[in-house]
């Protein structure tokens, strides 16, 4: 079932007119606006959807606050939306909108949708670097930017108790086609769905705490930009504007992502990131028993 890539993401929040300013202020780019909600976008055409936490539109919320309520994924053509469709129809309620998008829940109860990818073509925004022999840049210089503007939503981040961390994941790999490129014990499952070569789209974490299993709960979503140059400018501008950094520049070790993140009005956090590990179905998941070391660095280090 090909799987593409996140479409949209719906969120339920409390502060509109602060999640608004937060969004324009990370370099999205503001499509409607009202007094009940507001839709922004990436330069590849994916929606970030904003309605009132109460908004009985919603699907049901599993934790406090403003959140993700819903994930939609961008699928391939018609036929593997039908099969996605049928196969889900099996055993839970999958409802068309008559937008084209059809809604349902995860096996962890996370509303989920899914319509036909509506992608857009951003050429010219691969990053351009000379090292050595490799020289795409010559009698060239870089373009200076005053911000960055993220190209895509990359991946979406949940977490889930580990009691239910087979159930969860074998939803989508089962159901849905995603595979998994990293599973670790006491952190979680990287996976990416089938149209997807990025290390990971989706990750189930299932980091339980002082004994207690994790609630079910929305934890990031990340959005790709050129390079750690962006990175940088991204994390400054968002700074000098007034929002907190939440984890500090560096590279993850499983993914390689360079990243920076930043708490989210919105809910959970948020993140920039760039050059990230690329799977083909060659690919044979690794299993870790204990989490590899995540490399954070001192955000002192950053001007």
């Amino acid at each position: 079932m090909s799987i593409d890539r996140v479409e949209s993401l719906v969120y339920g929040v409390e502060d509109l007119e602060a999640c608004v300013r937060f969004l324009e202020d990370w370099g999205l780019e503001q499509v409607e606006a009202g007094f009940h909600g507001a839709t922004f976008r990436t330069p590849e055409n994916q929606h970030v959807v904003l309605l009132g936490v109460d908004d009985p539109a919603l699907p049901p919320n599993l934790e406090e606050g403003p959140t993700v309520r819903e994930t939609v994924w961008g699928v391939s053509d018609e036929a593997h939306l039908k099969a996605i469709v049928d196969e889900l129809s099996s055993d839970r309620d999958v409802v068309e909108d008559g937008n084209g998008t059809f809604h349902s829940m995860d096996d962890a109860g996370l509303g989920i949708g899914f319509r036909l990818k509506d992608e857009f073509d951003v050429a010219g925004s691969e990053p351009v670097q000379n090292f050595k022999e490799h020289v795409p840049r010559l009698n060239a210089r870089i373009d200076q930017i005053d911000r960055p503007r993220p190209m895509r939503i990359g991946h979406v981040v949940f977490n889930i108790p580990s009691t239910i961390r087979e159930t969860a994941v074998s939803f989508y790999t089962e159901r849905l086609g995603f595979r998994v490129t990293d599973a670790v014990t006491g952190m979680g499952d990287f996976m990416r769905p089938d149209g997807s070569t990025y290390h990971h789209v989706l990750f189930l974490a299932h980091r339980d705490r002082d004994g207690a299993p994790a609630r079910i709960a929305f934890n990031h979503v990340a959005y790709e930009v050129r390079d750690f140059e962006e990175i940088v400018i991204g994390g400054k501008w968002m700074r000098d504007r007034g929002w907190d950094t939440s984890r500090s520049p560096g590279r993850h070790n499983l993914g390689s992502n360079l990243h920076w993140y930043f708490a989210c009005p919105l809910g959970g956090e948020i993140e920039y990131f760039s050059d990230m590990d690329r799977m083909d179905d060659d690919w044979e998941t690794r299993h870790w028993d204990e989490p590899p070391v995540v490399n954070f660095w001192k955000a002192e280090i950053v001007l």
